[in-house]
């Protein structure tokens, strides 16, 4: 698990990392957690990965492409590591020095790719998911970006991430672009940047930008915590989004509950 990289703080992340995040919709970091605490993390995650139902995605395409659990244990005390993930310090520094925004925590999931039989995530965006206008009153870099902190080690063998490049930058998103190649088909010909992780390292992705994975073709499962952070003053609009969950305000209103914490609170 060793991993020689400089851990990336708010304090040493570099202006022009800034500015390529803002212009690609995505921020490499080789290393942001010790390996001790990627011992922690890992240990429980996969003791949470171990209990009762989980949810999976792409049962369209393929029951086995990816699993998980889904903030069932934000408000658990027994997940204090996972949550201290979560709201990480040095994390949610970084995230709001590359928006330039304050940030909530939305939302938080253990994603699990399974060994030696997981099928490909398609290329897809996240904004037609979400329950708020994703546009440019928004300000530049949009209400939500993901944090994806590999728990593992992610090679390309094992279904590592890619993006297309500034594909965030483009008309407002709609619930048809869960095909985005078929509303978009120009994207499918740009450049992707393939991003392998060693367990410790993250990304970060706009919620406009196309992303995608390949499948887990090793004999490891591929393990990783995938947290939202939106932008403070993010309202509820049902009209937009396609996710069924309770978020516990109005349309209309701000999500300013305790289930949807300042992430400066924790810094």
């Amino acid at each position: 698990m060793s991993n020689p990289a400089e851990l990336t703080t708010p304090e040493n992340l570099t202006d022009e990392a800034i500015a390529a995040f803002r212009a690609n919709g995505f921020a490499h970091l080789p290393k942001v957690l010790t390996d001790e605490e990627v011992a922690e993390c890992l240990r429980d995650a996969e003791e949470w990965l171990s209990r009762g139902q989980k949810m999976a995605w792409d049962k369209t395409v393929d029951p086995s492409v990816v699993d998980g659990t889904v903030m069932e244990w934000v408000d658990n005390p027994e997940s204090a590591v996972l949550r201290r993930l979560a709201l990480h310090p040095r994390i949610t520094a970084i995230a709001e020095k590359l928006t330039g925004n304050k940030l909530r925590m939305f939302r938080s999931e253990i994603v699990r790719k399974p060994h030696d039989k997981s099928s490909v995530t398609p290329p897809h965006i996240d904004a037609p998911y979400w329950p708020w206008k994703s546009g440019a009153d928004r300000g530049a870099y949009g209400a939500s970006l993901t944090a994806w902190v590999a728990l593992t080690d992610v090679p390309v063998e094992r279904g590592c991430m890619s993006f297309v490049p500034g594909s965030h930058i483009g008309p407002e998103p709609t619930t048809d672009d869960w095909d985005i190649f078929t509303t978009r088909p120009e994207l499918a010909w740009q450049p992707r940047i393939v991003v392998p992780l060693r367990a410790g390292g993250m990304t970060f992705h706009h919620e406009r930008v196309v992303h995608m994975a390949g499948a887990n073709l090793t004999q490891q499962d591929r393990v990783s915590l995938g947290t939202v952070y939106i932008d403070a003053d993010t309202v509820f609009d049902p009209e937009y989004g396609t996710a069924e969950e309770d978020l516990g305000v109005q349309p209309g209103q701000r999500l300013d509950t305790e289930r949807y914490p300042l992430v400066a609170d924790f810094q």
